[in-house]
């Protein structure tokens, strides 16, 4: 048998995940079918929170139901507070490890390498176990959609376009030059390092791969490429013994930090070209926890890893965007 709602108001958070069903599914039948609801005891509830708020929510006079300007704002409102508590709730599970799994994240490597022990360590605190799994961003997408993963850090774009998956913007930084030390056309724009020097790329299992490919492609341009590595250690390896030029950004500058005495890094030439990393994640799962997240990774990026590209070269992180 069908069950009617709650006597409604804002403290009441079923209440309220009535209103955002029948705000998205602008029908008020819809929603009593999919909570189980009749559809008398899904009017009664909106009726019951516009009589609490003093406001109409629904523009009942055109079809499918609209919402009023009121009506905007508490579903935005209202989405935030639903999140929050289910992020309290399985907050508590993991503190408890009760019925809850550890939380999974996958996050590329060079984030891993430049905010991993402070993104453990605020996870620590919060209570719960996490696996923290770093790796390339294109299996990341695919193990969040499958949920063999819980969160993801990438920057797959495809990430964007997945069905039920948010994002949550973290930075965009800019695509550098790395060219063997000893190479002196630095100057004189890439059709000539395309012409003298061989592509080191990273895997195609890496999105910044792609990224790069799809660049180089766009200025018709086809370079000589026999070596593609998954590790930037590897990258920096071959290109520091001449063997060729690379594409990367400033994050995995850092990452291979100990092989950069045998490169000279440069701009990459013409209009700027960024890498965008974001905190993926499942619709209404875990949204107060991405943003927290993006905090906490944001705010090691301020004090460890732009402070440490500075004697690689100002220019790094010039175009760095951290939200600023």
């Amino acid at each position: 048998m069908a069950k009617d709602g709650p006597k409604a108001g804002l403290s009441d958070l079923r209440a309220l995940e009535i209103f955002v069903s029948v705000a998205e599914s602008g029908s008020m039948t819809a929603t009593a079918r999919r909570l189980n609801m009749s559809q008398s005891g899904v009017s009664q509830v909106i009726r019951q929170l516009e009589q609490a708020l003093g406001v109409p929510l629904l523009d009942r006079s055109v079809r499918p139901t609209a919402l009023t300007h009121p009506g905007h704002e508490l579903h935005h409102r209202a989405r935030r507070l639903l999140a929050a508590a289910a992020d309290a709730a399985q907050a508590v599970r993991r503190a408890a490890n009760v019925g809850e799994a550890k939380l999974r994240i996958g996050l590329v490597d060079s984030l891993a390498v430049n905010v991993g022990p402070a993104l453990a360590t605020r996870l620590r605190e919060a209570g719960g176990g996490c696996l923290l799994l770093s790796g390339q961003s294109l299996s990341h997408v695919d193990g969040l959609r499958r949920r063999e993963l819980d969160l993801v850090i990438t920057s797959d774009t495809s990430l964007v376009e997945q069905e039920g998956i948010a994002a949550e913007p973290l930075l965009a930084e800019p695509m550098v030059l790395v060219l063997p030390a000893d190479y002196p056309h630095a100057d004189e724009g890439l059709e000539r390092i395309v012409a003298d020097l061989e592509l080191v790329a990273y895997s195609e299992r890496a999105a910044l791969s792609r990224q790069v490919a799809l660049h180089l492609s766009r200025l018709r341009l086809q370079p000589r490429c026999n070596l593609a590595f998954d590790s930037t250690d590897s990258v920096f390896t071959m290109v520091g013994a001449g063997l060729g030029f690379a594409v990367t950004t400033p994050l995995c500058l850092l990452q291979g930090r100990e092989r950069l005495r045998h490169v000279q890094i440069v701009p990459l030439p013409g209009p700027v070209v960024k890498r965008h990393l974001s905190v993926g994640y499942h619709v209404g799962e875990f949204d107060v926890l991405a943003k927290e997240m993006v905090s906490v990774c944001r705010a090691a990026l301020r004090a460890d890893a732009l402070p440490a590209l500075q004697p690689l070269g100002a220019w790094l992180t010039r175009d760095f965007w951290l939200g600023d």
